[in-house]
């Protein structure tokens, strides 16, 4: 009796045991959301921008994940012959393929490439506005404020590291193509939120992300 209570406990721990090493290779799935540490570090530039910028993405299928994220951007200008100021938000979308062969499922770095679409609504103006002329003297112009419509391409490539369970930190290099800066008559935007200089048809970017992971699924 006792030996048969024995055997049977056995393998009882034999299969919980079998049970916890097969849930150690199933992968996680679930949103990953993030923010961008990089966009804090406008704050110590000239001009000092103010931002914040936010992501979520997924692991659809193998490999695969669709990207989202928007953000926000301020700029401000003060100069002799005028002071100029810009504000407005930005959204991207696009996907990311990793490159990283998956040889342990509960594994979840990446090495990735990608693409976005990104899309800027913003407001910019200028006021204070002084031209010179040295024969009839300084001339006064009226306040411009304009809204203002920017779409743009991106290629994309980076690193996304877990650090500790569900928990991720890595980076984004972009390569970033104007496809419109909205139709700016007067006065051309000094940045097109979410891409960069207004007077640039290709910028290049860097994204500093900590992400967090909600572990809704294991298969």
């Amino acid at each position: 009796m006792m030996k048969n209570i024995s055997s049977f406990i056995f393998s009882l721990l034999l299969l919980i045991s079998m049970e916890a090493l097969g849930q150690d290779t199933l992968r996680t799935y679930g949103p990953r959301f993030g923010i961008d540490l990089a966009r804090f570090a406008t704050l110590f530039t000239s001009p000092k921008q103010i931002g914040a910028e936010a992501s979520v993405d997924f692991e659809m299928y193998k490999n695969i994940f669709p990207v989202f994220e928007l953000g926000y951007n301020s700029i401000a200008l003060d100069q002799e012959s005028y002071k100029y100021s810009e504000y407005g938000v930005y959204g991207r979308v696009g996907i990311d393929y990793n490159l990283l062969p998956i040889k342990d499922r509960s594994v979840h770095h990446s090495i990735f490439v990608g693409a976005r679409y990104g899309l800027s609504r913003f407001k910019h103006q200028a006021e204070n506005i002084i031209s010179p002329n040295i024969y009839w003297g300084d001339y006064y112009l009226d306040e411009y404020i304009n809204s203002v419509t920017g779409h743009w391409m991106e290629i994309t490539g980076g690193v996304k590291t877990e650090l500790v369970n569900n928990l991720f930190m890595g980076w984004t290099i972009r390569a970033k193509f104007l496809l419109s800066k909205g139709k700016n008559e007067v006065m051309s935007p000094y940045l097109i939120p979410g891409y960069g200089k207004g007077n640039s048809n290709s910028v290049f970017g860097l994204s500093y992300t900590i992400m967090y992971k909600i572990p809704l699924l294991k298969k």
